[in-house]
């Protein structure tokens, strides 16, 4: 039986009227050598259709961000997802990440923004630092009305005063795309925590399927990219 992480899913249609910037919180640092300290502020756009409903067609949950130095991984397409990676695509869980990384050699922060899941068209702006070698950014953020798709950034360096990038939609492999709503945590489907688990590496998502399960692409399916983030070097 899943945990119960998208309890918060419930109050989307009222969040999708108030995607005000939120700072990020709960965040677990730790210190790193070498080098200034500069903050970043990060928007992250969901570009997915209006769909049905007030949260749209994909709400996106509330990223997990990580900072870290470059041997420091979180996820790459064509690996395995990990234990926590596949507990966020799959019920938008970041707990099992903001429990191991920290301690993790080489990582700076992580992070869960503040402010709930993103509603499609809506975006979440909040704030992170880098110092020494610690200057690349990781972020993880389920599609939260699919079995486990997600969407992020892999290790990207931080460099430059303005970054605009489009990022698309992945599949962790750790649950089988069956669309049914007895397998789908999102508002779609009434928050059930039970997965159709699988074993396959991370690759990119093949969207919603007609055909397949209860949902339709009309309804819940999306064209890429899925979202747009925005970094800029603010100090």
């Amino acid at each position: 039986m899943r945990r119960l992480v998208l309890l918060s899913l419930l109050a989307l249609g009222s969040l999708a009227l108030a995607a005000s910037p939120a700072l990020a919180a709960g965040g677990k640092r730790k210190p790193t050598h070498g080098g200034g300290t500069t903050t970043w502020q990060v928007t992250v756009e969901n570009l997915t259709p209006p769909g049905a409903g007030a949260p749209g067609s994909q709400p996106l949950s509330p990223p997990l961000v990580v900072v870290h130095a470059p041997w420091a991984d979180v996820w790459s397409v064509g690996d395995y997802a990990s234990r926590g990676v596949a507990a966020i695509a799959q019920d938008a869980d970041n707990a099992v990440l903001e429990t191991i990384l920290p301690g993790t050699r080489g990582v700076r922060s992580v992070e869960t923004v503040a402010g709930g899941p993103i509603p499609s068209g809506a975006s979440r702006t909040f704030t992170v630092e880098t110092h020494g070698l610690a200057r690349r950014l990781s972020l993880v953020s389920m599609l939260v009305n699919t079995n486990d798709g997600f969407t992020g950034l892999d290790s990207l360096p931080l460099h430059g005063p303005h970054t605009v990038l489009t990022v698309r939609a992945y599949d962790a492999g750790a649950e089988k795309n069956n669309q049914l709503a007895t397998s789908i945590p999102g508002p779609c489907c009434g928050h059930p925590f039970v997965g159709d688990p699988e074993i396959a590496p991370i690759a990119p998502h093949p969207g919603i399927v007609d055909g397949v399960g209860d949902l339709t692409s009309a309804l819940f399916g999306w064209a890429e990219p899925v979202a747009r983030i925005t970094i800029d070097r603010v100090g």
